[in-house]
């Protein structure tokens, strides 16, 4: 059998780092990117190949999709999770700050989605996962320009589906909830580049609130498996979201309607 040849970005450290881990365990030869070529180094196996890779550089990726087709002669699965949170009052991200997090959210993933695309075409099947969050259906106070790149992930991931679906490329999309990883420390020291005026204190002290649980939270891992079991099933939902907390926020959203959904938001944040 043919060795399934997979492609995943942001692998340094959680979702992603797991992700590669149990793709190469379970039978793919792994593509694993990220900026952090020391932490990459750590999970290099004869099944995972580590590649230093800035998702808003395009000719590093085209370069780096190249490779991989002069070398393995397909590319199989692409799991797109390259990606960081802006946090902070709409008011007050800046316009600098808010382009930087579509560049790295949504076009780091176009980019990538552009690059393999063609080459997925002419083998007729391929699979493309892009993590998305649970911030990609609903928005919440002080997370505004990284649940806007989300909602724009799976809007795209929505019309890709049905343009590709013809050339055998399936198109998925993961929305986790709240997992145990590094991301919610790297959003709050990004938080403290960004001004507020005084008025926003009530917003800045309760932001930590929503992500209290985190240390609680499931791991990773969670996801990965989520990852795996999606690339290899034949009918595989086109949407996946996990744990409970991602499933049960977009019910409420949907039940309660935007106005009630938002009072107990701000209750549950005491603002």
């Amino acid at each position: 059998m043919t060795t399934p040849i997979a492609l995943v970005t942001g692998a340094s450290s959680g979702i992603g780092r797991a992700t590669a881990i149990l793709l190469a365990q379970n039978g793919y030869y792994v593509f694993a990117m990220a900026r952090r070529m020391h932490r990459l180094e750590e999970i290099r196996t004869e099944n995972i190949e580590p590649v230093c890779l800035d998702v808003t550089d395009a000719t590093a990726i085209e370069s780096l999709v190249n490779h991989v087709m002069e070398t393995k002669g397909r590319i199989d699965l692409l799991v797109n999770n390259a990606g960081y949170g802006q946090l902070g009052a709409a008011e007050c991200v800046s316009m600098e700050a808010a382009h930087q997090q579509f560049e790295v959210n949504v076009f780091g993933y176009a980019r990538f989605m552009q690059a393999v695309l063609p080459h997925m075409r002419e083998q007729k099947s391929g699979c493309i996962i892009n993590i998305s969050s649970i911030l990609g259906r609903i928005s919440l106070p002080g997370f505004g320009w990284y649940a806007a790149s989300k909602h724009a992930i799976e809007a795209l991931s929505e019309s890709l589906r049905s343009e590709v679906m013809e050339f055998g490329i399936k198109i998925i999309v993961i929305a986790p909830g709240l997992i145990k990883t590094e991301f919610a420390e790297k959003e709050f020291e990004l938080l403290k580049s960004v001004e507020h005026p005084t008025v926003y204190q009530k917003l800045l002290d309760a932001l930590p609130r929503l992500l209290k649980d985190e240390p609680i939270a499931p791991g990773p891992e969670i996801i990965a498996q989520a990852v795996l079991k999606a690339a290899k099933s034949a009918f595989s939902p086109a949407r996946h979201a996990l744990p409970a907390d991602s499933k049960t926020a977009v019910i409420a959203r949907w039940f309660l309607g935007a106005r009630l959904f938002d009072w107990a938001v701000r209750r549950k944040m005491k603002i």
